[in-house]
């Protein structure tokens, strides 16, 4: 893309755009004086940045507008929480979720979801450290979810996920979007969820479903924004 179109797609002037690429703070390559960008790129940026960047860094740079205001609570129902995984293996896991997906009316595509996840997979590993991973598709359609929702698995025993903390995995926060912006916005709300103080911890004690959806409220209650207001 260039930097215009990148500019128009994230909702952000080219001179910011034009500073953060020159700063690193976006992924891109100066051709001949242009500066082009990899969506792609962009997206694996801000997933190795999740946790460790701030969530005001990521409200600078994913831009939100009326799709946005839906609050957490409504994009992970309990239908889509799964607190007993059963898989200990990296591909036994996206399986499993992409399973879950399919159960819960997300997509109609199971093996071609878990064929995504895997080949996001073997580009880099999606998870981020603290026990927290973030698998996703790469290239998030309207063919292959029907409506944008966020899957929540946990592992009690965990799993082998490659961290680069060399710890096991016990959470799992898979995106559902329909197309690359509304997948960004998503990625936002994990890493402002993922920022919270003593909130994974609330996770890994929930005793089921309905509990962790009382955990997103109180969590919105605290960190209610206009953004992502009611």
């Amino acid at each position: 893309m260039t930097t215009r179109e990148l500019a128009d797609y994230i909702k952000l002037n080219e001179k910011t755009i034009l500073k953060m690429a020159q700063t690193g703070k976006l992924p891109g390559i100066k051709i001949a004086n242009q500066w082009r960008f990899y969506l792609s790129a962009v997206d694996t940026h801000l997933q190795k940045s999740t946790i460790k960047s701030s969530s005001d860094n990521l409200n600078i740079l994913i831009k939100t507008i009326e799709e946005d205001i839906i609050p957490l609570s409504r994009l992970m129902k309990i239908s889509s929480i799964n607190l007993d995984l059963k898989s200990r293996k990296r591909d036994d896991v996206l399986y499993e979720l992409a399973q879950i997906a399919n159960k819960t009316g997300l997509t109609l595509y199971t093996k071609e979801l878990f064929h995504q996840l895997r080949e996001r997979e073997n580009m880099l590993s999606t998870a981020v450290g603290d026990g927290i991973a973030i698998p996703h598709p790469r290239n998030p359609t309207a063919n292959l979810f029907k409506k944008p929702n966020i899957i929540m698995a946990r592992s009690k025993k965990g799993a082998d996920f490659f961290a680069p903390d060399n710890k096991k995995v016990h959470l799992f926060f898979m995106p559902c979007a329909t197309n690359t912006i509304t997948h960004l916005r998503l990625l936002r709300k994990i890493s402002k969820l993922s920022h919270t103080t003593n909130v994974v911890q609330k996770f890994m004690r929930a005793g089921d479903e309905s509990e962790v959806i009382k955990i997103l409220l109180e969590f919105e209650k605290i960190n209610i924004c206009p953004t992502e207001g009611t």
